[in-house]
């Protein structure tokens, strides 16, 4: 296992947990974390037995964005510039491009740059005390690891603008869930267990299906006409009805087929030998 000291890295079976582990500073990003976190990222898609990835946060806190001891560090105009189409755009892609099921689990505050983290995830389940809001725009910048875009991707596109211009960091879990934003939102007190059982499910699938699954979507949004779409979604199962193993699998499958028939077909004879 990876060893880092912002984050924690854990795989058991087909899922790895991804913790943000700051809970001092509410898991806030720093330019370590930010390098941590795309290391894991692209450390877990190597790794054929997980399907899917859970992305946490320690404490109180999911994440509530960028720490604010690297706001004097990028300063300077090219670190600024660093800071987005470097850490930010390289956490972005090393999470949507690692091949993996992400489903990002809210507890607590998950604001700004945080929030940005959870687009970033295929799946957003939270727990009903979570609190969220975009609050970039309070200080006259708007979300620069690409929430103002994802977000617009993610969710009906004048409830994403409020989410945006309101600066607000107080949204429910409920008001986000009825807003679009979120997959699902449970209780507190049975949050765990419901989060453990859709995990528990997801992961039990197999890891190409889900891979595939994940890159067809993911690419139909890309193309420019459905039937560049279909074509994207008749490839892929195309290439996992072909796996050597499925086709091992399938024709286990038809030749048991055939002796069930057989075994049939001799159980209908009488004991005169007819066919009853």
């Amino acid at each position: 296992m990876p060893e880092y000291s912002t984050i924690t890295y854990e795989v058991k079976g087909p899922v790895c947990a991804i913790t943000l582990n700051r809970p001092e500073k509410y898991n806030a990003i720093n330019l370590e974390m930010a390098s941590e976190i795309q290391n894991a990222f692209q450390t877990v898609r190597d790794s054929a037995e997980v399907g899917v990835v859970v992305l946490a946060g320690n404490g109180k806190a999911f994440c509530t964005g960028g720490d604010l001891s690297i706001f004097p560090s990028i300063a300077d105009h090219k670190s600024s510039l660093n800071w987005l189409a470097h850490e930010g755009f390289g956490v972005g892609k090393a999470i949507e491009r690692c091949e993996k099921v992400v489903i990002a689990k809210v507890n607590g505050y998950c604001l700004a740059g945080g929030l940005e983290l959870a687009l970033m995830c295929d799946l957003i389940y939270a727990s009903e005390a979570a609190k969220f809001g975009m609050t970039e725009i309070n200080m006259g910048i708007l979300p620069g690891w690409g929430g103002t875009v994802r977000i617009a991707r993610a969710m009906p596109i004048y409830r994403a603008r409020e989410i945006i211009y309101s600066g607000r960091k107080d949204y429910t879990a409920r008001e986000m869930y009825e807003m679009g934003f979120l997959t699902r939102v449970f209780k507190d007190e049975a949050f765990e267990d419901h989060f453990n059982a859709i995990v528990s499910n997801i992961s039990s699938k197999e890891v190409n299906a889900l891979r595939m699954g994940k890159e067809v979507m993911m690419g139909s949004l890309e193309c420019s006409s459905l039937d560049a779409a279909l074509s994207l979604e008749r490839n892929a199962i195309q290439w996992l009805s072909n796996d050597p193993e499925k086709v091992k699998a399938r024709e286990a499958f038809l030749k048991d087929s055939k002796v069930f028939v057989e075994k049939q077909k001799m159980a209908n004879i009488d004991a005169d030998g007819k066919q009853a």
